[in-house]
Protein backbone atom coordinates (compact mmCIF):
# COMPACT_ATOMS: atom_id res chain seq x y z
CA UNK A 1 0.00 0.00 0.00
CA UNK A 2 1.45 3.34 -1.01
CA UNK A 3 0.40 6.68 0.41
CA UNK A 4 -0.86 9.17 -2.17
CA UNK A 5 0.11 12.79 -2.32
CA UNK A 6 -2.74 14.60 -0.55
CA UNK A 7 -3.44 18.27 -0.15
CA UNK A 8 -6.09 19.98 1.94
CA UNK A 9 -6.96 23.55 1.24
CA UNK A 10 -9.48 26.33 0.99
CA UNK A 11 -10.48 28.26 -2.10
CA UNK A 12 -13.33 30.38 -3.33
CA UNK A 13 -16.60 28.52 -3.74
CA UNK A 14 -19.24 30.69 -5.36
CA UNK A 15 -22.79 30.01 -4.18
CA UNK A 16 -25.23 31.61 -6.56
CA UNK A 17 -28.79 32.42 -5.52
CA UNK A 18 -29.69 34.72 -8.34
CA UNK A 19 -32.25 35.06 -11.10
CA UNK A 20 -32.32 32.44 -13.85
CA UNK A 21 -29.83 32.87 -16.65
CA UNK A 22 -30.20 34.77 -19.84
CA UNK A 23 -30.88 32.29 -22.56
CA UNK A 24 -31.54 28.64 -21.78
CA UNK A 25 -33.29 28.08 -18.48
CA UNK A 26 -36.26 30.03 -19.81
CA UNK A 27 -36.36 27.58 -22.72
CA UNK A 28 -39.21 25.45 -21.36
CA UNK A 29 -42.16 24.30 -23.47
CA UNK A 30 -45.13 26.59 -23.08
CA UNK A 31 -47.79 25.70 -20.54
CA UNK A 32 -45.55 23.56 -18.34
CA UNK A 33 -45.58 25.04 -14.88
CA UNK A 34 -43.68 24.24 -11.72
CA UNK A 35 -44.64 22.69 -8.40
CA UNK A 36 -44.67 24.42 -5.03
CA UNK A 37 -41.42 23.81 -3.15
CA UNK A 38 -41.24 21.85 0.08
CA UNK A 39 -38.58 21.38 2.71
CA UNK A 40 -37.18 17.83 2.76
CA UNK A 41 -35.46 15.99 5.57
CA UNK A 42 -31.80 16.93 6.04
CA UNK A 43 -29.32 14.07 5.74
CA UNK A 44 -31.55 11.90 3.59
CA UNK A 45 -28.66 9.68 2.52
CA UNK A 46 -29.43 9.94 -1.20
CA UNK A 47 -26.34 9.01 -3.20
CA UNK A 48 -25.87 12.37 -4.93
CA UNK A 49 -27.44 14.71 -2.35
CA UNK A 50 -24.67 17.14 -1.43
CA UNK A 51 -26.61 19.41 0.95
CA UNK A 52 -28.79 16.68 2.49
CA UNK A 53 -32.13 18.26 1.59
CA UNK A 54 -33.56 15.06 0.15
CA UNK A 55 -33.03 15.96 -3.50
CA UNK A 56 -30.13 14.71 -5.60
CA UNK A 57 -27.80 17.22 -7.25
CA UNK A 58 -25.99 17.32 -10.59
CA UNK A 59 -22.33 18.11 -11.24
CA UNK A 60 -21.43 19.53 -14.66
CA UNK A 61 -17.86 19.62 -15.94
CA UNK A 62 -16.38 22.40 -18.04
CA UNK A 63 -12.90 20.93 -18.65
CA UNK A 64 -12.03 23.33 -21.49
CA UNK A 65 -13.03 26.50 -19.61
CA UNK A 66 -10.38 29.16 -19.03
CA UNK A 67 -9.76 29.99 -15.36
CA UNK A 68 -7.69 32.99 -14.28
CA UNK A 69 -6.71 33.44 -17.94
CA UNK A 70 -5.36 29.88 -18.08
CA UNK A 71 -6.80 28.15 -21.15
CA UNK A 72 -8.28 24.73 -20.50
CA UNK A 73 -7.74 24.91 -16.75
CA UNK A 74 -11.34 23.78 -16.28
CA UNK A 75 -14.04 24.17 -13.66
CA UNK A 76 -17.15 22.40 -12.34
CA UNK A 77 -20.67 23.60 -11.54
CA UNK A 78 -22.95 21.90 -9.02
CA UNK A 79 -26.68 22.38 -9.68
CA UNK A 80 -28.93 21.66 -6.71
CA UNK A 81 -32.10 19.58 -6.89
CA UNK A 82 -35.44 20.65 -5.42
CA UNK A 83 -39.15 19.73 -5.38
CA UNK A 84 -39.38 21.32 -8.83
CA UNK A 85 -36.26 19.54 -10.09
CA UNK A 86 -32.85 21.01 -10.84
CA UNK A 87 -32.83 24.64 -9.70
CA UNK A 88 -30.30 26.37 -11.90
CA UNK A 89 -30.63 29.58 -9.90
CA UNK A 90 -29.07 27.74 -6.96
CA UNK A 91 -25.65 26.51 -7.91
CA UNK A 92 -22.03 26.49 -6.87
CA UNK A 93 -18.85 26.53 -8.92
CA UNK A 94 -15.38 25.28 -8.10
CA UNK A 95 -12.01 25.28 -9.89
CA UNK A 96 -8.68 23.56 -9.38
CA UNK A 97 -7.65 26.23 -6.90
CA UNK A 98 -9.95 24.64 -4.29
CA UNK A 99 -6.93 22.85 -2.76
CA UNK A 100 -4.87 26.02 -2.68
CA UNK A 101 -2.89 25.10 -5.81
CA UNK A 102 -2.28 27.35 -8.78
CA UNK A 103 -4.38 26.53 -11.83
CA UNK A 104 -2.48 25.88 -15.03
CA UNK A 105 -3.32 25.69 -18.72
CA UNK A 106 -4.57 22.30 -19.80
CA UNK A 107 -5.36 20.97 -16.30
CA UNK A 108 -8.80 19.90 -17.59
CA UNK A 109 -10.30 20.08 -14.12
CA UNK A 110 -13.74 18.52 -14.47
CA UNK A 111 -12.82 15.95 -17.14
CA UNK A 112 -14.53 13.24 -15.03
CA UNK A 113 -17.03 13.55 -12.17
CA UNK A 114 -18.81 11.47 -9.54
CA UNK A 115 -20.93 12.13 -6.45
CA UNK A 116 -21.03 9.91 -3.36
CA UNK A 117 -20.64 9.97 0.42
CA UNK A 118 -16.99 9.19 1.12
CA UNK A 119 -16.89 10.14 4.81
CA UNK A 120 -20.29 8.94 6.02
CA UNK A 121 -21.67 12.29 7.17
CA UNK A 122 -24.88 11.95 5.13
CA UNK A 123 -23.76 14.48 2.53
CA UNK A 124 -22.53 13.47 -0.92
CA UNK A 125 -19.03 14.59 -1.81
CA UNK A 126 -17.88 15.74 -5.25
CA UNK A 127 -15.07 13.76 -6.87
CA UNK A 128 -13.37 15.59 -9.74
CA UNK A 129 -10.81 14.34 -12.23
CA UNK A 130 -8.23 16.72 -13.67
CA UNK A 131 -6.65 14.54 -16.33
CA UNK A 132 -4.17 17.13 -17.60
CA UNK A 133 -2.83 18.33 -14.27
CA UNK A 134 0.87 18.24 -13.43
CA UNK A 135 1.37 15.84 -10.51
CA UNK A 136 4.48 14.54 -8.82
CA UNK A 137 6.46 16.81 -11.12
CA UNK A 138 5.15 15.01 -14.21
CA UNK A 139 3.29 17.05 -16.81
CA UNK A 140 -0.11 15.65 -17.71
CA UNK A 141 0.09 12.95 -15.06
CA UNK A 142 -3.36 13.90 -13.78
CA UNK A 143 -4.95 14.14 -10.35
CA UNK A 144 -8.24 13.70 -8.50
CA UNK A 145 -9.82 16.19 -6.09
CA UNK A 146 -12.55 15.53 -3.51
CA UNK A 147 -14.65 18.52 -2.41
CA UNK A 148 -16.70 17.58 0.64
CA UNK A 149 -20.43 18.13 0.95
CA UNK A 150 -22.15 19.86 3.85
CA UNK A 151 -25.51 21.22 4.94
CA UNK A 152 -24.83 24.36 2.88
CA UNK A 153 -23.70 22.40 -0.19
CA UNK A 154 -20.07 22.11 -1.25
CA UNK A 155 -17.85 22.96 1.71
CA UNK A 156 -14.57 24.83 1.71
CA UNK A 157 -12.60 21.66 2.45
CA UNK A 158 -10.97 19.53 -0.23
CA UNK A 159 -8.26 16.90 -0.62
CA UNK A 160 -6.41 15.88 -3.77
CA UNK A 161 -4.32 12.88 -4.75
CA UNK A 162 -2.47 11.51 -7.74
CA UNK A 163 -1.31 8.10 -8.94
CA UNK A 164 1.17 6.20 -6.75
CA UNK A 165 3.68 6.45 -9.59
CA UNK A 166 2.79 9.49 -11.72
CA UNK A 167 3.78 9.25 -15.36
CA UNK A 168 3.99 12.04 -17.98
CA UNK A 169 0.76 12.12 -19.93
CA UNK A 170 -0.75 9.43 -17.69
CA UNK A 171 -4.11 11.29 -17.52
CA UNK A 172 -4.94 9.94 -14.06
CA UNK A 173 -8.46 11.12 -13.22
CA UNK A 174 -9.75 10.86 -16.76
CA UNK A 175 -11.85 7.82 -15.78
CA UNK A 176 -13.23 7.20 -12.32
CA UNK A 177 -16.11 5.43 -10.57
CA UNK A 178 -17.46 5.12 -7.03
CA UNK A 179 -18.51 1.96 -5.20
CA UNK A 180 -18.71 0.66 -1.63
CA UNK A 181 -16.33 -2.25 -2.06
CA UNK A 182 -16.07 -3.10 1.68
CA UNK A 183 -19.75 -2.50 2.56
CA UNK A 184 -18.93 -0.06 5.35
CA UNK A 185 -21.44 2.54 4.16
CA UNK A 186 -18.72 4.78 2.72
CA UNK A 187 -18.11 5.12 -1.00
CA UNK A 188 -14.65 4.25 -2.33
CA UNK A 189 -12.98 5.81 -5.38
CA UNK A 190 -11.67 3.75 -8.30
CA UNK A 191 -9.49 5.53 -10.87
CA UNK A 192 -8.00 4.11 -14.06
CA UNK A 193 -4.21 4.28 -13.79
CA UNK A 194 -2.82 3.01 -17.08
CA UNK A 195 -2.56 -0.75 -16.81
CA UNK A 196 -4.14 -0.83 -13.36
CA UNK A 197 -6.96 0.64 -11.30
CA UNK A 198 -6.12 2.66 -8.20
CA UNK A 199 -8.56 2.58 -5.26
CA UNK A 200 -8.89 5.04 -2.39
CA UNK A 201 -11.16 3.80 0.40
CA UNK A 202 -13.70 6.09 1.99
CA UNK A 203 -13.04 7.01 5.63
CA UNK A 204 -14.75 9.03 8.34
CA UNK A 205 -11.59 11.10 8.83
CA UNK A 206 -10.99 11.61 5.13
CA UNK A 207 -11.35 15.39 5.48
CA UNK A 208 -8.58 15.75 8.03
CA UNK A 209 -6.32 12.76 7.49
CA UNK A 210 -6.82 12.10 3.80
CA UNK A 211 -6.76 8.57 2.46
CA UNK A 212 -5.01 5.80 4.34
CA UNK A 213 -3.38 4.88 1.07
CA UNK A 214 -3.95 3.79 -2.48
CA UNK A 215 -4.22 0.15 -3.44
CA UNK A 216 -3.66 -0.85 -7.05
CA UNK A 217 -5.39 -3.70 -8.84
CA UNK A 218 -4.83 -5.32 -12.24
CA UNK A 219 -8.08 -6.07 -14.09
CA UNK A 220 -8.78 -9.62 -15.29
CA UNK A 221 -7.16 -10.17 -18.67
CA UNK A 222 -5.29 -6.89 -18.33
CA UNK A 223 -1.69 -5.92 -17.88
CA UNK A 224 -1.43 -3.94 -21.09
CA UNK A 225 -4.04 -1.31 -20.30
CA UNK A 226 -7.43 -0.64 -18.78
CA UNK A 227 -10.08 0.61 -21.17
CA UNK A 228 -13.23 1.22 -19.07
CA UNK A 229 -14.48 0.62 -15.53
CA UNK A 230 -17.87 0.52 -13.80
CA UNK A 231 -19.17 -0.57 -10.41
CA UNK A 232 -22.14 -2.55 -9.12
CA UNK A 233 -23.09 -5.55 -7.01
CA UNK A 234 -22.90 -8.33 -9.58
CA UNK A 235 -23.21 -11.28 -7.17
CA UNK A 236 -25.77 -9.69 -4.85
CA UNK A 237 -23.71 -10.14 -1.66
CA UNK A 238 -24.00 -6.50 -0.56
CA UNK A 239 -20.46 -5.58 -1.60
CA UNK A 240 -19.96 -3.51 -4.73
CA UNK A 241 -17.72 -5.08 -7.36
CA UNK A 242 -15.42 -3.52 -9.97
CA UNK A 243 -16.30 -4.33 -13.57
CA UNK A 244 -13.52 -3.76 -16.11
CA UNK A 245 -12.65 -4.02 -19.77
CA UNK A 246 -8.91 -4.37 -20.22
CA UNK A 247 -6.33 -5.67 -22.67
CA UNK A 248 -3.06 -7.52 -22.37
CA UNK A 249 -1.43 -6.68 -25.70
CA UNK A 250 -2.85 -4.74 -28.65
CA UNK A 251 -6.33 -3.42 -27.75
CA UNK A 252 -7.35 -3.74 -31.39
CA UNK A 253 -6.67 -7.48 -31.32
CA UNK A 254 -8.47 -8.47 -28.14
CA UNK A 255 -9.80 -7.45 -24.75
CA UNK A 256 -11.39 -8.98 -21.69
CA UNK A 257 -14.44 -8.27 -19.56
CA UNK A 258 -13.97 -9.22 -15.93
CA UNK A 259 -15.10 -8.57 -12.37
CA UNK A 260 -13.04 -7.99 -9.23
CA UNK A 261 -15.23 -8.66 -6.18
CA UNK A 262 -15.71 -6.50 -3.14
CA UNK A 263 -15.27 -7.97 0.33
CA UNK A 264 -15.08 -6.98 3.98
CA UNK A 265 -11.40 -6.22 3.40
CA UNK A 266 -12.09 -4.19 0.29
CA UNK A 267 -11.58 -4.99 -3.36
CA UNK A 268 -10.05 -8.41 -4.01
CA UNK A 269 -7.51 -9.20 -6.71
CA UNK A 270 -8.99 -12.66 -7.30
CA UNK A 271 -11.41 -12.62 -10.23
CA UNK A 272 -15.11 -13.24 -9.56
CA UNK A 273 -16.25 -15.95 -11.99
CA UNK A 274 -15.14 -16.24 -15.59
CA UNK A 275 -13.62 -13.50 -17.64
CA UNK A 276 -15.11 -12.89 -21.07
CA UNK A 277 -12.81 -12.69 -24.08
CA UNK A 278 -13.68 -9.84 -26.45
CA UNK A 279 -12.70 -9.29 -30.09
CA UNK A 280 -11.24 -5.89 -29.15
CA UNK A 281 -11.01 -3.69 -26.07
CA UNK A 282 -13.32 -0.94 -27.28
CA UNK A 283 -16.32 -2.08 -25.24
CA UNK A 284 -17.85 -0.17 -22.35
CA UNK A 285 -19.33 -2.17 -19.46
CA UNK A 286 -22.73 -0.76 -18.46
CA UNK A 287 -23.95 -1.97 -15.07
CA UNK A 288 -27.49 -2.09 -13.68
CA UNK A 289 -30.28 -4.45 -12.62
CA UNK A 290 -32.33 -4.98 -15.78
CA UNK A 291 -34.38 -8.02 -14.69
CA UNK A 292 -34.99 -6.77 -11.14
CA UNK A 293 -33.55 -9.77 -9.29
CA UNK A 294 -31.35 -7.71 -6.95
CA UNK A 295 -28.11 -8.55 -8.76
CA UNK A 296 -26.52 -6.11 -11.17
CA UNK A 297 -26.19 -7.20 -14.79
CA UNK A 298 -23.45 -6.14 -17.19
CA UNK A 299 -24.27 -5.02 -20.71
CA UNK A 300 -21.55 -4.59 -23.32
CA UNK A 301 -21.84 -1.32 -25.22
CA UNK A 302 -19.67 -0.10 -28.03
CA UNK A 303 -22.58 1.66 -29.64
CA UNK A 304 -25.63 -0.10 -31.04
CA UNK A 305 -23.89 -1.10 -34.26
CA UNK A 306 -20.23 -1.66 -33.34
CA UNK A 307 -18.54 -5.02 -33.04
CA UNK A 308 -19.66 -8.46 -34.18
CA UNK A 309 -23.45 -8.81 -34.17
CA UNK A 310 -23.42 -11.42 -31.41
CA UNK A 311 -21.68 -9.01 -29.03
CA UNK A 312 -23.75 -5.88 -29.72
CA UNK A 313 -25.64 -5.04 -26.50
CA UNK A 314 -24.95 -8.52 -25.18
CA UNK A 315 -26.05 -8.71 -21.52
CA UNK A 316 -24.47 -10.95 -18.91
CA UNK A 317 -26.85 -11.53 -15.99
CA UNK A 318 -25.44 -11.13 -12.51
CA UNK A 319 -25.32 -14.28 -10.38
CA UNK A 320 -23.85 -15.53 -7.10
CA UNK A 321 -20.91 -16.85 -9.15
CA UNK A 322 -20.33 -13.61 -11.06
CA UNK A 323 -21.26 -13.02 -14.68
CA UNK A 324 -23.60 -15.69 -16.04
CA UNK A 325 -21.75 -16.31 -19.28
CA UNK A 326 -23.86 -19.36 -20.20
CA UNK A 327 -27.07 -17.34 -19.83
CA UNK A 328 -25.92 -14.28 -21.79
CA UNK A 329 -28.88 -12.43 -23.32
CA UNK A 330 -28.60 -11.38 -26.96
CA UNK A 331 -30.14 -8.14 -28.23
CA UNK A 332 -32.96 -9.01 -30.66
CA UNK A 333 -33.86 -5.54 -31.91
CA UNK A 334 -32.66 -3.44 -34.84
CA UNK A 335 -29.22 -1.89 -34.69
CA UNK A 336 -28.83 1.87 -34.21
CA UNK A 337 -25.78 4.12 -33.89
CA UNK A 338 -24.58 4.95 -30.38
CA UNK A 339 -21.62 6.45 -28.51
CA UNK A 340 -22.55 6.49 -24.81
CA UNK A 341 -24.73 4.24 -22.68
CA UNK A 342 -26.31 4.16 -19.23
CA UNK A 343 -28.70 1.92 -17.29
CA UNK A 344 -31.25 3.69 -15.07
CA UNK A 345 -34.80 3.02 -13.87
CA UNK A 346 -36.58 5.83 -15.70
CA UNK A 347 -40.14 4.56 -15.13
CA UNK A 348 -39.89 3.45 -11.50
CA UNK A 349 -40.88 -0.18 -12.16
CA UNK A 350 -37.81 -1.70 -10.48
CA UNK A 351 -36.11 -2.58 -13.76
CA UNK A 352 -33.23 -0.53 -15.14
CA UNK A 353 -33.76 0.84 -18.63
CA UNK A 354 -31.11 1.39 -21.28
CA UNK A 355 -30.20 4.83 -22.59
CA UNK A 356 -27.83 5.18 -25.54
CA UNK A 357 -26.54 8.52 -26.80
CA UNK A 358 -25.79 9.03 -30.49
CA UNK A 359 -23.79 12.24 -30.85
CA UNK A 360 -23.75 12.01 -34.66
CA UNK A 361 -27.52 11.95 -35.17
CA UNK A 362 -28.78 14.57 -37.62
CA UNK A 363 -31.48 17.07 -36.72
CA UNK A 364 -34.74 17.74 -38.58
CA UNK A 365 -32.82 19.84 -41.12
CA UNK A 366 -30.39 16.95 -41.68
CA UNK A 367 -27.51 18.87 -40.08
CA UNK A 368 -24.78 16.62 -38.72
CA UNK A 369 -23.86 15.87 -35.11
CA UNK A 370 -26.94 17.38 -33.51
CA UNK A 371 -27.27 14.28 -31.36
CA UNK A 372 -30.09 12.18 -29.91
CA UNK A 373 -30.73 9.54 -27.26
CA UNK A 374 -32.51 6.20 -27.56
CA UNK A 375 -34.20 4.46 -24.63
CA UNK A 376 -35.22 0.82 -24.23
CA UNK A 377 -37.28 -0.32 -21.25
CA UNK A 378 -36.06 -3.13 -19.03
CA UNK A 379 -38.24 -5.92 -17.64
CA UNK A 380 -38.10 -9.38 -16.10
CA UNK A 381 -37.62 -10.56 -19.69
CA UNK A 382 -34.72 -8.17 -20.24
CA UNK A 383 -34.63 -5.29 -22.72
CA UNK A 384 -37.72 -5.09 -24.89
CA UNK A 385 -36.95 -3.89 -28.46
CA UNK A 386 -40.63 -2.99 -28.91
CA UNK A 387 -40.20 -0.17 -26.40
CA UNK A 388 -37.34 1.52 -28.27
CA UNK A 389 -37.84 5.28 -28.39
CA UNK A 390 -35.64 8.10 -29.69
CA UNK A 391 -35.61 11.62 -28.25
CA UNK A 392 -33.72 14.72 -29.29
CA UNK A 393 -33.87 18.48 -28.87
CA UNK A 394 -36.18 18.42 -31.92
CA UNK A 395 -38.70 16.12 -30.22
CA UNK A 396 -42.04 17.83 -29.61
CA UNK A 397 -42.39 18.87 -25.97
CA UNK A 398 -38.64 18.68 -25.23
CA UNK A 399 -37.03 22.01 -24.36
CA UNK A 400 -34.45 23.33 -26.81
CA UNK A 401 -33.56 23.17 -30.48
CA UNK A 402 -31.32 20.62 -32.16
CA UNK A 403 -28.49 22.33 -34.01
CA UNK A 404 -25.46 21.16 -35.92
CA UNK A 405 -22.53 20.06 -33.73
CA UNK A 406 -24.51 20.14 -30.45
CA UNK A 407 -23.42 16.53 -29.81
CA UNK A 408 -26.42 15.98 -27.55
CA UNK A 409 -25.94 12.61 -25.85
CA UNK A 410 -22.17 12.93 -25.38
CA UNK A 411 -22.58 12.36 -21.66
CA UNK A 412 -25.37 10.96 -19.48
CA UNK A 413 -26.16 11.08 -15.76
CA UNK A 414 -29.14 9.94 -13.76
CA UNK A 415 -30.50 11.15 -10.43
CA UNK A 416 -33.78 11.81 -8.67
CA UNK A 417 -33.55 15.58 -8.93
CA UNK A 418 -37.17 16.29 -7.94
CA UNK A 419 -37.50 13.62 -5.24
CA UNK A 420 -40.45 11.78 -6.77
CA UNK A 421 -38.80 8.36 -6.54
CA UNK A 422 -38.10 8.04 -10.28
CA UNK A 423 -34.72 8.56 -11.97
CA UNK A 424 -34.36 11.63 -14.17
CA UNK A 425 -31.78 11.98 -16.94
CA UNK A 426 -29.26 14.74 -17.61
CA UNK A 427 -27.84 14.79 -21.15
CA UNK A 428 -24.69 16.66 -22.11
CA UNK A 429 -24.41 18.68 -25.32
CA UNK A 430 -20.86 20.09 -25.02
CA UNK A 431 -20.76 21.35 -28.61
CA UNK A 432 -23.80 23.59 -28.30
CA UNK A 433 -23.36 27.25 -29.24
CA UNK A 434 -19.96 26.70 -30.86
CA UNK A 435 -18.45 24.88 -27.90
CA UNK A 436 -19.95 26.89 -25.07
CA UNK A 437 -21.89 23.72 -24.25
CA UNK A 438 -25.15 22.84 -22.56
CA UNK A 439 -27.08 20.22 -20.59
CA UNK A 440 -30.62 19.05 -21.21
CA UNK A 441 -32.74 17.60 -18.41
CA UNK A 442 -35.55 15.11 -18.98
CA UNK A 443 -37.65 13.85 -16.09
CA UNK A 444 -38.60 10.24 -15.49
CA UNK A 445 -42.22 9.12 -15.16
CA UNK A 446 -44.32 5.96 -15.14
CA UNK A 447 -44.17 5.99 -18.93
CA UNK A 448 -40.44 6.69 -19.09
CA UNK A 449 -38.68 9.92 -19.99
CA UNK A 450 -40.94 12.90 -20.63
CA UNK A 451 -40.47 16.35 -22.08
CA UNK A 452 -42.80 17.79 -19.42
CA UNK A 453 -40.92 20.42 -17.39
CA UNK A 454 -37.73 19.65 -19.32
CA UNK A 455 -35.08 22.36 -19.40
CA UNK A 456 -31.82 23.05 -21.17
CA UNK A 457 -29.16 25.28 -19.68
CA UNK A 458 -25.57 26.36 -20.18
CA UNK A 459 -22.95 28.49 -18.44
CA UNK A 460 -24.85 31.66 -19.36
CA UNK A 461 -27.67 30.37 -17.19
CA UNK A 462 -25.19 30.31 -14.30
CA UNK A 463 -24.09 33.87 -15.09
CA UNK A 464 -20.70 32.47 -16.11
CA UNK A 465 -19.39 34.20 -19.25
CA UNK A 466 -16.85 31.52 -20.17
CA UNK A 467 -16.35 30.76 -23.85
CA UNK A 468 -15.72 27.34 -25.39
CA UNK A 469 -16.18 25.79 -21.96
CA UNK A 470 -17.47 22.42 -23.25
CA UNK A 471 -20.13 22.67 -20.54
CA UNK A 472 -21.56 19.16 -20.15
CA UNK A 473 -18.46 17.31 -21.37
CA UNK A 474 -18.61 15.45 -18.06
CA UNK A 475 -21.58 14.85 -15.77
CA UNK A 476 -21.88 13.43 -12.27
CA UNK A 477 -25.13 12.64 -10.56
Amino acid sequence: MRRPSLRTGVATLVLAAVALGVWWVADRPAGQGGVSPQVATVGSGRAADVDGDGFEDLAVGMPDAPVQDQAGAGKVALIHGSRTGLTVSRHQSVSGSVTGDTVRPGDRFGSALALGDLDGDGHADLVIGASGRTAGGEKGAGAVTVVFGSRSGLSRTAVAFHAPAPTPGGRFGGQLALGDFDHDGLDDIAVVDGRQVAVVRGAKDLRSAGAEGITVHTPPGGGGGTHRIATGDVDGDGYDDLVTVAHDDDPADGGALGVLPGSRAGLKDTRLGDRVELPFAGYTPVVGDINGDGKDDVLLATGFQDGPDKTVLLTYPGSADGLDTAGAVTWRGPLHPGDTARLADLDGDGHDDLVVGDVHAVNSDVLNDAGAITTVRGSARWLDPATTRTLSLDTEGVAGDAESNDRFGSTLAQGDYNGDGTCDLAVGAPGKRHGLGGVGLLYGSASGLTGTDSIIFGPDSLHDPVIKASFGAALGG
